[in-house]
């Protein structure tokens, strides 16, 4: 699968439970090469095949494991990351604080801060170039599950081989009127792909799909 100006990296974390896939993302844009959500286990070798990166991206405070070795194979780069990120990593320079400070690629690589979830502090991100809406853990979509407890695992968060919002990610929303009237601003966003940090993407009728995923677990009318 290709989407304009867009480079998917896929890899795996591995336990004899459960094999969590994962993907990390370079965004081509017109003045920047963004690394979304580089992976823990990404090796020195793919991330410098990645090629030149002036911006890194921690998604969600839950995908900043792989920070510190990007930023090393990338010294040159700016480090951006949720609230909360700089307690979590002071070890890091963090250039800046997604939602808070301002983001230089609106234009092309719109931000969407997740509130009322503190622990998590989560931000989509919609590429108009290819009219893709990246999404880390708030939804799943890994349809061939191995591990020994995979089915355990997947099943008690109604993610299960299909396309759904993870029950888990929403017992961190703490402030659900919040959340759930930035969820309607989203689903009122031109977008066709949705792209998920774990499983398989939803091209083309994606939207179609989040928004019934919304609604099965009764978070938009």
């Amino acid at each position: 699968m290709a989407l304009p100006k867009t480079r998917f990296i896929e890899t795996t974390l591995r336990s004899p439970l459960l094999q969590l896939p994962v993907r990390s993302v370079v965004f081509e844009l017109e003045a920047a090469r963004v690394l979304y959500s580089p992976a823990s286990v990404l090796t020195s070798e793919q991330l410098r095949d990645a090629g030149a990166i002036t911006d890194l991206v921690a998604p969600s405070l839950m995908h900043t494991a792989g920070m510190k070795a990007a930023a090393a194979a990338h010294p040159s780069a700016r480090l951006w990351g949720p609230v909360g990120v700089r307690e979590k990593h002071p070890d890091l320079s963090w250039h800046g604080i997604l939602g808070v400070d301002p983001w230089p690629f609106e234009a092309e690589l719109a931000l969407i801060p997740l509130p009322g979830m503190p622990k998590v502090n989560e931000s989509l991100f919609l590429h108009h170039a290819a009219k893709a809406l990246y999404v880390t853990d708030m939804a799943f979509n890994v349809l061939e599950p191995k591990g020994l407890a995979a089915w355990m695992f997947y099943g008690s968060f109604g993610i299960y081989r299909r396309f759904a919002v993870s029950r888990l990610f929403l017992r961190f929303a703490k402030d659900r009127p919040a959340f759930e009237a930035t969820l309607a601003k989203v689903a009122g966003l031109d977008f066709q792909h949705v792209v998920p940090s774990h499983g398989e993407p939803v091209l083309d009728d994606g939207k179609a799909r989040l928004i019934a995923a919304f609604r099965e677990r009764g978070l938009i009318k």
